[in-house]
């Protein structure tokens, strides 16, 4: 009979010892608490510099009006505001479904061929990849393809009517009244014409686009005594110019500089943050509750459709937060695809309208040479960061909800 051997003892450590490491984890600990302190410690500074200037600038005016480049008391964000909302949330009803759709395909049904899988593992790579490229690039990418569609179908020049309009505009010529401030609008009969020469008596439209009946008035003849009636009246060879109106439903071939072409190329930014995030979230489902369903007989999609996705739903939900909060502070691709005008006055009033976010908004006024306008963005910048905590902390609320 073999003796049984004797299991092996760790010796125990000596005081020296022991003292050596808990002086070791407490100079780590440390360290790290150092650095998360430091962080945040920057993130205060950087917020308290902020708010120390632009929080006099605070008021309902500023969030109700418009930017004013001769006085800049009475300038605001509305524009911008409405604008960054509006992309974003076109950039979400784009992005989220195909990130979501494509992390559900990539993750729950992965193929069995060998070329199939070849194929999968390049695509896995290139989202990877594609989750780095400089936001500048995707800018490029989308004054290209959005803006531009490779000039498939139009130049697009200034001043001028170029590419494929599909619906919702309205053509006329534009003349103006006798009393100088109103202008009347005559529907325009052939296209080809750039200019009309104003001649006789015509059916047109007011400035508010209502039915009138358009008087010709010759020089030398007695002039309209009524403010109605200079309103509808026309000299006689007054050159009138081609002008478009763009109903809320207006579409055309290519986008152009537009709201649409910047909501595309934002989805293009943050595509693979979501598809990421979502795959990180299919993957922390447990295998054993598509176990379950496989042996209760569920195909695979009503596995993914009733078990999968419901699971992962938190965590994909949080992560497409997430990667709007990135979209809305966004200013290198937008300033690519819709330049730096920050003059518009209004939000954008059909897809193809162009329009001013905040980003945008914030670096025209930090770099204006008047000190005003910087106290106006250290403002808005406010305005952007209470956003984006309102977004984070939404995304943390819906995890811990579920």
């Amino acid at each position: 009979m073999e003796p049984t051997p004797t299991p092996s003892v760790t010796p125990p450590l000596s005081l020296e010892r022991l003292a050596s490491r808990r002086l070791s984890d407490r100079i780590f600990y440390l360290l790290c608490l150092g650095i998360a302190c430091s962080s945040v410690a920057i993130l205060v500074l950087l917020l308290v510099a902020i708010g120390y200037q632009g929080a006099s600038s605070l008021t309902p005016t500023f969030l109700s009006s418009s930017h004013d480049p001769e006085n800049p008391d009475a300038a605001g964000m509305y524009p911008a505001l409405v604008g960054s909302l509006i992309l974003c949330l076109l950039c979400a009803l784009v992005a989220l479904p195909v990130g979501v759709g494509s992390a559900i395909f990539l993750e729950e049904f992965r193929p069995r061929g060998r070329a199939l899988r070849w194929v999968h593992g390049f695509v896995q790579l290139n989202i990877a990849n594609l989750a780095g490229v400089p936001s500048v690039v995707y800018g490029l990418l989308g004054l290209t393809v959005f803006v531009y569609m490779f000039q498939w179908f139009g130049k697009l020049e200034q001043n001028s009517i170029s590419g494929l309009d599909l619906w919702g505009v309205e053509r006329y010529y534009q003349f103006l009244a006798l009393d100088e401030r109103s202008a009347i609008f005559i529907p325009i009969e052939n296209p080809a014409e750039p200019t009309f020469q104003f001649s006789e008596s015509l059916a047109g439209l007011d400035g508010q686009l209502r039915p009138i009946q358009v008087q010709a008035w010759e020089p030398g003849q007695r002039r309209p005594l009524s403010a109605e009636a200079l309103a509808r009246t026309v000299r006689v060879g007054e050159i009138g110019g081609v002008v478009e109106i763009h109903r809320w439903y207006y579409f055309r071939l290519p986008f152009g500089p537009s709201l649409l072409a910047g909501s595309l190329t934002l989805a293009l930014v943050i595509l693979p943050i979501i598809v990421i995030a979502s795959q990180e979230a299919l993957r922390a489902v447990p295998n054993s509750l598509r176990e379950a369903a496989a042996g209760m007989g569920a195909t695979r999609w009503q596995m993914t459709q009733q078990v999968t996705l419901p699971a992962a739903l938190p965590g994909i939900l949080t992560g497409g937060i997430l990667a709007m909060g990135r979209a809305i502070g966004e200013a290198a691709p937008i300033f690519v695809v819709l330049g730096g005008n920050i003059g518009k006055r209004t939000g954008p009033e059909h897809l193809l309208d162009s329009c001013v976010t905040m980003p945008i908004l914030i670096f025209s006024w930090a770099d204006h040479p008047v000190e005003r306008y910087r106290q106006l963005a250290a403002a808005a910048i406010i305005v952007l960061v209470v956003l984006l905590l309102l977004m984070n902390a939404t995304a943390i609320f819906i995890r811990g909800r579920r």
